[in-house]
């Protein structure tokens, strides 16, 4: 079986007739591009993957004593929050406020001549004194049993980080593969000058883009293992994306669509020893335009309003807004239907009006960005259909869960025509080489076209 960059790579059969049309010229440069881009992109993913988790970088400060009975430190934590603290040395007690919150309680633990722990609900520090009144403080490693209240922050904003990711990856990969399947059929049904021609085995049933099959009603469901073993954000569980659609073929040449569902991820959080919750309905429109029998593009956005709820923590509402764009390559070579794909994907979670900037310290502000490049081999057997997908991502945000920024997302699927008018599948896909991360994926779809 060819790869997906040699099937990008690869010029079909019919290129011979009429091979100094502009159009067959383009499609093979794009494909060069899309296969050089798959395999620079593959080697800066896997190479990320295999260095160490990105580690959460520690916040600072500094302090001194002006007398026996007051001390002060100010600086800022692992996210940027400037924080301040006083306190009295000989009752070891004092208060500790976080950007412009309200003052908090805050403790002090002498665990040495020269060093101190200072603990407050915000979060922990570590100070040693370099002089008989002077000392540099820094805070506790995420995860650490000491000042578990602050390694309970930032392993919650880690969380929020990862769950957002799980959401937005598996609603867009569900929505991105109902379109492509079917916009493939479409451009599958076009000969070379754009015109109809005779549909290819795969196609078959769809009456070729018939004026009686232009609207489509599709509905996945899936369920999804989710874990991170770093210590930045420990926990483990599951996510449920639940999404249906319609759309309408118009003039095989548009495909215009809209879908609406619902995302849920529960999973337990070590650090804080009960669960975060997350869900909600989402809705958005998409497209895709069909530029020949071998190039597609898709855009798509989302928007969802979520609930969020951590155990011992104040529950908020969010906004999430996500879009991501695709290009689409389809070549059939001896028997196989190749497809290769280069795309971008980016979201934004922010707390509603009505939820502070910081809950309990934590920022609530999620930005998720990523490049994918990828494709599948499918191999049709009349109304049967098996694939092989394959995918490489590379985060191009900062990953705030402890987990790399690249990935290799690896399965096995298929397609089956229960009638002219009815398609289903099922998949299992697993992300594969991110560091500290498990995500494995379940799904099953249903589309019939009116």
């Amino acid at each position: 079986m060819r790869s997906v960059a040699e099937a990008c790579l690869h010029r079909p059969s019919e290129a011979g007739v009429g091979a100094s049309s502009w159009l067959k010229r383009l499609v093979a440069r794009a494909g060069r591009l899309v296969a050089l881009f798959f395999l620079a992109l593959g080697l800066a993913a896997l190479g990320a993957a295999e260095r160490p988790a990105n580690a959460q970088s520690s916040g600072s400060g500094s302090g001194s004593c002006s007398s026996a009975s007051n001390c002060s430190v100010t600086g800022t934590t692992s996210t940027g929050t400037p924080f301040s603290a006083t306190y009295n040395p000989t009752t070891n007690s004092g208060t500790f406020t976080l950007d412009s919150q309200a003052g908090q309680s805050f403790t002090v633990t002498q665990t040495s001549s020269t060093t101190f722990i200072g603990t407050a609900a915000a979060g922990t520090v570590n100070c040693t004194f370099t002089s008989s009144t002077n000392f540099t403080c820094s805070e506790l490693a995420p995860g650490s049993t000491s000042g578990q209240s602050g390694s309970s922050q930032s392993t919650l904003k880690g969380t929020e980080a990862g769950t957002t990711r799980a959401q937005v990856e598996s609603s867009f990969d569900i929505i991105l593969s109902r379109i492509t399947s079917y916009s493939r059929d479409i451009a599958g049904s076009l000969g070379s000058n754009g015109q109809q021609s005779e549909a290819p085995g795969y196609y078959r049933g769809i009456s070729a883009g018939s004026a009686d099959l232009k609207w489509g009603f599709w509905a996945d469901s899936s369920g999804s293992y989710l874990k991170d073993s770093s210590t930045v954000a420990n926990f483990n569980g599951y996510g449920l994306t639940e999404l249906t659609g319609v759309d309408y073929n118009l003039g095989n040449k548009w495909l215009l669509g809209f879908n609406a569902g619902y995302v849920r991820t529960d999973v337990r959080v070590a650090a804080i020893g009960g669960d975060r919750l997350e869900q909600g309905p989402q809705f958005g429109p998409y497209l895709s335009y069909i530029a020949s029998s071998h190039v597609t593009a898709d855009l798509l956005f989302n928007y969802s309003r979520l609930s969020n709820a951590a155990a011992g923590f104040a529950s908020f509402n969010s906004n999430r807004y996500a879009g991501a764009g695709n290009i689409n390559f389809f070549y059939d070579v001896s028997g196989f239907a190749l497809t290769g794909f280069m795309g971008y994907t980016y979201a934004i979670e922010s707390p509603s009006s009505v939820a502070p900037g910081l809950i309990g310290g934590v920022p609530t502000f999620i930005h998720y960005g990523a490049i994918k490049v990828g494709g599948e081999a499918a191999y049709p057997m009349g109304n049967f259909e098996p694939y092989v997908p394959l995918t490489v991502e590379y985060e191009t945000t900062q990953t705030h869960d402890g987990t790399g920024r690249g990935v290799v997302v690896i399965g096995a699927g298929a397609r089956y025509r229960f009638t002219d008018s009815v398609k289903g599948g099922i998949e299992v896909t697993s992300d594969e080489a991110r560091t500290h991360s498990t995500n494995v994926v379940g799904a099953a779809n249903l589309r019939i076209s009116f």
